[in-house]
């Protein structure tokens, strides 16, 4: 494989699928709970400011002040951006709804003035919804595709302020750290993108670690994607989990990875490792009924640098696969991918 070669064909996938969904027809952790469906705001407290749109219908309990609600929804087309940056400031989630939503977060995030990410740096329609929660020194970023909004705002907000906790199905731990690394690090964010599609739904969270020694600064990537079974989040329950494929490819020196290859009774996993490129493929496909419908993929990356880059960036993909098993004809697959260019400010947007 000549140089850059894999960067080159994780490119042509942005480009390709510049619309975020490729949807096509033709040892564990403890975790949270499956996400359940909602159909109402559960009486929280809401600011929501003139210009976003709400279901019909909701019993909506709002707020005047922006920092006194439990979550403020902003819409894209900001006149200022005082009031959203006092809500963060004030610890309280912010939520932009609308046409161009990951756009406008990215511009309060970096006014905002703490570290934060994003695991793609593109988007396209269907990200109708972006958020940012405030995590002392950090911001948790929350970026929604396929919600069709107004209709499913209830069901992203819960998203938001309770984000689903993921244990990895097959134990993902570097073999190999820095000395005391995990006593020093400190996080630069977590970025969540959560998926919905016509048959199944996905989470794919990207969280960023670095800690600098006298010669050298360590940065560790964990990329965690969770795929669900049709019949697990309430789509098209002849859809399976089949396989997820985490992507990711540096511009800094990948010095370790993991998982390792191999199986377990829930899980085989395969790995492509291209060190002249700085790249990793891991592909993750189901071995039980259980895990085919609902697992986590895990991949842990070490990078070195000799100083922390600002912004630190990598091109990445979460590649999800439900597959649709028939008796007769040949089985039905469905893709979604969540490609792009990661991009991370450890000194927010100084």
């Amino acid at each position: 494989m000549p140089p850059r070669s894999r960067r080159a064909l994780l490119a042509a996938v942005v480009a390709g699928f510049a619309g975020s969904i490729a949807g096509c027809n033709t040892l564990s952790e403890e975790s949270s709970p499956t996400p359940t469906l909602y159909d109402g705001f559960d009486g929280l407290p809401l600011y929501v400011a003139d210009g976003v749109r709400l279901p019909e219908g909701v019993d909506l309990l709002t707020v005047e002040d922006p920092v006194g609600g439990r979550i403020a929804l902003f819409p894209t087309d900001l006149s200022d951006t005082e009031e959203p940056l006092s809500a963060l400031r004030g610890a309280t989630p912010v939520a932009v709804v609308g046409p161009d939503a990951q756009g406008t977060l990215m511009d309060l995030c970096a006014a905002d003035g703490r570290s934060y990410g994003f695991a793609s740096d593109s988007w396209g329609p269907e990200t109708r919804v972006a958020a940012a929660v405030p995590f002392g020194d950090s911001l948790a970023t929350h970026l929604f595709e396929g919600s069709e909004i107004p209709r499913d705002l209830p069901q992203v907000i819960d998203r938001i302020l309770n984000p689903p906790r993921f244990g990895c199905t097959v134990d993902a731990e570097l073999s190999t750290l820095p000395e005391e690394f995990d006593e020093r690090a400190r996080t630069l964010g977590t970025s969540f993108v959560h998926g919905r599609n016509d048959v199944a739904g996905f989470t794919r969270r990207d969280t960023v670690r670095v800690a600098s020694e006298a010669d050298r600064t360590n940065m560790v990537l964990d990329m965690r994607g969770t795929i669900y079974g049709g019949s697990t989040v309430g789509g098209d329950s002849r859809y399976t989990a089949d396989q997820v494929r985490l992507v990711a490819s540096f511009d800094d020196h990948l010095r370790t990875t993991a998982p390792q290859v191999g199986e377990t009774e829930e899980l085989v996993v395969e790995r492509d490792v291209d060190r002249a490129d700085d790249a990793v493929e891991h592909r993750f496909t189901p071995t039980s009924d259980q895990t085919r419908q609902q697992f986590t993929a895990c991949q842990h990356s070490l990078v070195t640098a000799s100083e922390i880059p600002s912004p630190f960036s990598y091109t990445a993909n979460g590649r999800f696969r439900w597959r649709d098993p028939r008796l007769i004809r040949e089985d039905d697959r469905w893709h979604h991918h969540t490609p792009g260019r990661a991009v991370w400010y450890p000194d927010g947007g100084r």
